[in-house]
């Protein structure tokens, strides 16, 4: 089984954001962990979804994790992703789109 990498989210980030790391991470590796306190879950989930509805990754599986420290609970939400067989390709045909759209831009300017 491969090494499973994990993607934190952060309160100051955005789905996007977590969207690309993922990818980047799923390039060269099977499975990323997306990693979500409370106030973030949202945006892990909302990321989770939109990598499994363009088609690059499967949800393999989704936990949650309660840690108790200094009488306090930690909540963790936990979402594995698997990339599809289709991850290549997809990849590739957004990276050449998103060239020809910066070419477009550079010559409206």
């Amino acid at each position: 089984m491969s090494e499973i990498h994990e993607i934190r989210v952060e309160e100051y980030d955005q789905a996007k954001r977590i969207m690309y790391l993922a990818k980047e991470f799923l390039c060269n590796n099977e499975r990323v962990n997306i990693v979500a306190g409370t106030m973030t879950s949202p945006v892990a989930s909302r990321a989770a979804e939109n990598l499994v509805r363009f088609g690059y990754v499967t949800i393999e599986n989704i936990q949650t994790l309660t840690e108790v420290r200094n009488d306090r609970r930690n909540i963790k939400l936990i979402i594995t992703l698997k990339k599809t067989n289709d991850f290549k390709k997809i990849y590739d045909q957004n990276k050449e789109e998103m060239k020809k759209k910066e070419e477009e831009r550079k010559k409206e300017k």
